[in-house]
């Protein structure tokens, strides 16, 4: 039991959501999880198994299915918003009156509100409106969600816009498995969180082409580099970039077969039909090419390789086509 046990609110029963209160239950604190999928509550409620979204996964006891948001986050300490970066704003506006003033809000979703391109703590901050004063902050890093629900060892990093809220998020998730960075660079980690998920479609392209590691390492630094160069024109530090959020989920986001990304990039490659795959599964680096493509225009970046993603996914080019000429233009110097 944990020493000093929270009431935790984790909102979103996806595979991430579930398997992130898997982990706070198993650290000993009380987590209500809420969803508006009623089957996916009725059977944690009744079986504690979410077989949705993680399958073969036992549900720790202290994790209590809720329906009622206002129920879910009334005295927790802690609120996790775990839900696809599209809604992140809308339940920012149910939450509005629900939360208590000591609470602290967590972003997991990895991507920029559309139309205004704020970050999510942004747009949670904006959402939950002037009367929430608590931190608002944001996870990333390489964190597959079924190998965290399994104990497997794991990192991940925590950003608050101050330390005292950092230390309770890392005080709430950490254990013997879970290990938990702390940073006050939530504009840095936030964009690295974004955009390693639009290079994992281009690490994709590579699979779907029968492209080797040798093209995928020099994609994953060429890909390095050009987060690098975005995330600090728009103040994130280098440091921040070099670590769990970026390079760590990077190379996890590229190269996991649980990717979406670089499955949708491998589909891509392949020529076959990504388009229903985009349609049945949340693809967040479709969506982030294109604001963060829009939120660089001007800033002047050699930014080639977003440049031609943007063409695949937007332009209606092949994406082996365009993989093959820009390797071939590709020079350094």
């Amino acid at each position: 039991m944990a020493a000093n046990k929270q009431a935790v609110a984790v909102l979103g029963a996806g595979n991430m959501g579930t398997a992130l209160a898997q982990v706070i239950a198993s650290n000993g604190h009380a987590v209500r999880l809420w969803s508006i999928e009623a089957d996916v509550l009725e059977e944690i409620r009744e079986h504690q198994r979410n077989t949705k979204y993680l399958e073969g996964i036992h549900l720790h006891p202290n994790i209590s299915a809720v329906w009622e948001l206002g129920d879910a986050v009334s005295d927790a300490a802690l609120v996790v918003v775990a839900v696809p970066s599209n809604v992140v704003g809308s339940i920012g506006r149910d939450l509005a009156g629900h939360l208590k003033s000591g609470s602290a809000l967590l972003n997991v979703a990895k991507g920029l509100e559309p139309g205004t391109h704020r970050r999510m703590s942004e747009t949670l901050a904006a959402a939950t409106g002037p009367d929430f004063k608590g931190p608002v902050g944001s996870l990333a890093g390489p964190a597959i969600a079924i190998e965290m629900a399994r104990g497997q060892p794991v990192a991940v990093i925590a950003g608050m816009p101050e330390t005292s809220s950092a230390s309770l998020v890392q005080r709430i998730l950490q254990n013997d498995n879970l290990k938990v960075e702390m940073t006050t660079d939530v504009a840095g980690m936030e964009f690295c969180a974004v955009l390693k998920n639009i290079y994992a479609i281009a690490l994709g392209i590579c699979d779907g082409m029968g492209l080797g590691m040798n093209t995928k390492a020099f994609l994953v630094t060429v890909a390095l580099e050009e987060i690098s160069r975005i995330a600090q024109s728009l103040g994130g530090r280098p440091e921040t970039v070099q670590g769990l959020a970026g390079l760590g989920d990077l190379i996890t986001t590229g190269f996991s077969a649980h990717s979406r990304n670089r499955t949708l990039g491998e589909k891509l490659g392949a020529a076959s039909d990504w388009e229903h795959f985009l349609r049945t599964n949340t693809v967040e680096g479709v969506a982030a090419c294109r604001a963060t493509s829009e939120l660089v225009e001007g800033r002047g970046l050699p930014l080639h390789l977003l440049r031609t993603l943007h063409e695949v996914l937007f332009e209606d080019r092949l994406a082996p086509e365009a993989m093959r000429l820009y390797l071939s233009e590709f020079s350094y110097g």
